[in-house]
């Protein structure tokens, strides 16, 4: 049926048709899929290709292709595009992390490329605001950084010496600790210290993809399967042109580096370049007001129940996406869930749903979801509030 039909249909036969015709190649082995309206994480498979970025990897599969050329005519293909000295293919936001550590202990020094993680008598320290340690600072520490955690900027400075090989800043995390970006950002370079920034998921605003570059971080990363909408198996690492070269030492194809296990296929490189061509190009204002336009039509669905308020709403703190997202509580007084029961029910349901679970509210990302999807998501969500009234 054509989305203008199937728009025409009652949410409950619409939801219905979507589960059924929706995601055919994973229910064939057991899998459920799901409307995605929590966030790009990868433990819900980051986010959807664009089709250009589909065409392209099936295009790159046909041939062969000399891959350390294709790494870095594609690198520098994505450095023109986004005004930046110079870019890296990495396999992953985490990826940018290990290959960003990597090349600030090794440079182009092809030994010490081959002796990573041993990085006995080399400068080693990786310089981290203890606020922003983080599952993913494991990469640094896999090429062999020794992670220096700081609280405040005279910590920070003294913490600078003769073996520090690179200041780690976590975009995100910055409202967390008592050292503001710039205050970091300076220090490294009184010190001439590199200075990475781990923007992996940092898209929207999509200015940032050359913003942090010019702001002066000497390296920064993104994922290439979250907001870019490319391969998940993918990153950009953007930044000087000699630690970029540098990365390129210790990246795949070469043998014997610390990301030699890391290999992003020429599909996903080729992939990447075409997302963020797309990316480039996008009129991201008309994307917004997309995004918005859904999670309002959420809103109304759910604000129809008694005893639930919903309010659309973009975040106002440093490092949160400035996109549309969808706040929901209700009076528990008068409807009998937990907020993360409510969580799992919409898991449970069909079609499957994702949200954030708070203990005092949940919230919904707007910019995931497909258009006819956030139908779906207003009427399940309705549903299972609605069914835990009281009385």
């Amino acid at each position: 049926m054509s989305p203008l039909a199937a728009a025409l249909l009652p949410r409950r036969t619409y939801a219905a048709q979507l589960a059924s015709l929706h995601g055919d190649i994973y229910r064939q082995i057991g899998i459920k899929p799901l409307i995605n309206a929590a966030g790009t994480y990868t433990t819900l498979t980051g986010s959807l290709l664009v089709p250009q970025a589909r065409e392209a990897m099936v295009e790159a599969a046909k041939y062969f292709v000399p891959f350390i050329e294709l790494q870095k005519t594609v690198g520098a293909r994505i450095a023109k595009i986004l005004d930046v000295p110079a870019a890296a293919i990495s396999s992953g936001g985490t990826g940018s992390i290990l290959l960003a550590t990597a090349a600030c202990i090794t440079g182009k020094d092809r030994d010490k490329i081959r002796r990573l993680p041993d990085t006995a008598g080399m400068k080693n320290e990786v310089i981290m605001v203890k606020q922003h340690r983080n599952g993913f600072d494991h990469a640094s520490r896999t090429a062999g950084g020794k992670i220096i955690d700081v609280e405040t900027v005279g910590e920070l400075k003294n913490a600078i010496n003769s073996k520090t090989a690179m200041l780690s800043w976590v975009n995100i995390k910055e409202p967390l600790g008592k050292i503001t970006a710039r205050e970091f950002l300076d220090a490294g370079k009184a010190a001439g210290i590199p200075v990475f920034n781990d923007a992996a998921a940092e898209l929207p605003p999509a200015e940032n993809l050359s913003l942090l570059v010019k702001q002066g971080y000497d390296l920064v990363g993104f994922s290439g399967g979250k907001a870019l909408r490319g391969p998940q198996a993918s990153g950009l690492l953007l930044g000087r042109a000699e630690l970029i070269e540098a990365a390129h030492l210790n990246n795949n194809p070469h043998s014997d580096t610390i990301a030699r296990a890391c290999k992003v296929g020429k599909e996903e490189i080729m992939g990447l370049l075409a997302a963020v061509e797309v990316y480039a190009k996008r009129d991201h204002a008309a994307d917004m007001k997309l995004w918005h336009s859904f999670m309002q039509s959420i809103a109304r669905d759910v604000n129809k129940v008694s005893g639930v308020k919903a309010e659309v709403y973009i975040p106002p703190y440093p490092g949160a996406h400035p996109v549309p997202y969808l706040r929901v509580r209700w009076d528990e007084a008068a409807i009998s869930l937990k907020y993360a029961e409510c969580a799992r029910r919409l898991r449970e349901g069909e079609p499957s749903v994702e949200v954030n679970a708070d203990d005092d509210e949940i919230t919904l990302a707007s910019y995931l979801l497909n258009p006819g999807e956030e139908r779906i998501v207003g009427w399940r969500l309705a549903e299972v509030l609605q069914s835990a009234r009281r009385g």
